[in-house]
């Protein structure tokens, strides 16, 4: 079996078509279907179901994926590091972190460090889904709920405190709730309904039942500028909301703080590179929220 023959199979997984995959691969349709064909005679099963729109995954080909996955991206990560070996300080560092987290705490930091190691190159992603660990996306990644899976080093680096918030203004004009029956009164700020998996959302929900938001965004900087505009009560980090001005409420809650978590990729924590944008990332992390 030709290990190459697993970017064909992934690709056409993803694309459903062999167009679609020969775009992402750059190659013709003709290559990824003689490929696909190679790799099925040389495992003996059908990966694929050929119909009049495209391909679909046969049983055993949906069986695959995920090992298929973690193949590939171990090759991934293995011709990465062999071309960037010259230099030990040389080449890129990827970084996933928590929106807002990565942008006012790491960047500053990061910036700085760059000065000092001009060879590195920094990937900074900010999101505020999760990085697919399985799938290995990141060197570095910052999460605030503890991962279960993934080939990471795992330490914690501090803790974050949220809460409600509101602007002065806001405040001025309709008062600041004292229970959570109050806020039913007042407008909330949340998060669209196919993001309540998240834990600031979860939080609210569970300590304050029957609260809507009459705004739902999808971004914790379209919540910070939501609340600047006098939109309403936001759960939002103190890191962000009190260098703001924003008033908190509701402080009788119990407190919702989740741990901040540093993973590291087990291979990439070989590469020197890697090892002192880690110390980086941790000095800035601990000195901002270690208790």
């Amino acid at each position: 079996m030709d290990w190459n023959d697993l970017k064909f199979f992934l690709a056409l997984a993803q694309g459903k078509s062999l167009s679609a995959a020969a775009l992402t691969l750059g190659v013709s349709p003709s290559t990824v279907s003689r490929r696909i064909e190679a790799l099925e005679q040389a495992l003996q099963v059908q990966l694929f179901r050929p119909h009049r729109d495209g391909y679909d995954l046969t049983e055993a080909g949906q069986g695959l994926v995920p090992e298929a996955e973690r193949a590939g991206v171990q090759m991934q990560v293995f011709e990465r590091n062999a071309r960037e070996t010259g230099d030990d300080l040389a080449g890129a560092v990827r970084i996933e972190a928590p929106e807002l987290l990565g942008q006012e705490i790491l960047l500053p930091a990061l910036i700085g460090f760059m000065a000092t190691c001009p060879g590195i190159r920094i990937e900074l992603r900010g999101a505020f889904q999760p990085v697919r660990l399985a799938a290995e996306e990141a060197d570095i990644v910052i999460r605030l709920v503890r991962p279960s899976q993934g080939n990471y080093r795992i330490r914690k680096v501090g803790t974050i405190l949220f809460g409600p918030y509101a602007s002065p203004e806001y405040v001025r004009k309709h008062g600041t709730p004292q229970s959570p029956d109050e806020l039913l009164g007042h407008r909330m700020i949340g998060w669209t309904e196919d993001l309540g998996f998240l834990t600031m959302a979860r939080w609210l929900a569970s300590h304050c039942p029957g609260v809507r938001p009459s705004l739902r965004l999808t971004s914790f900087a379209a919540q910070v500028e939501a609340v600047r505009g006098n939109a309403g009560w936001a759960v939002l980090p103190d890191f962000i909301a009190g260098p703001a001005g924003f008033v908190p409420g509701l402080t009788d809650l119990p407190s919702f703080a989740p741990d901040l978590w540093l993973l590291v990729h087990e291979q990439a924590l070989a590469l020197r590179r890697v090892q002192r944008v880690r110390d980086c990332i941790t000095a800035a992390l601990t000195a901002k929220f270690s208790n």
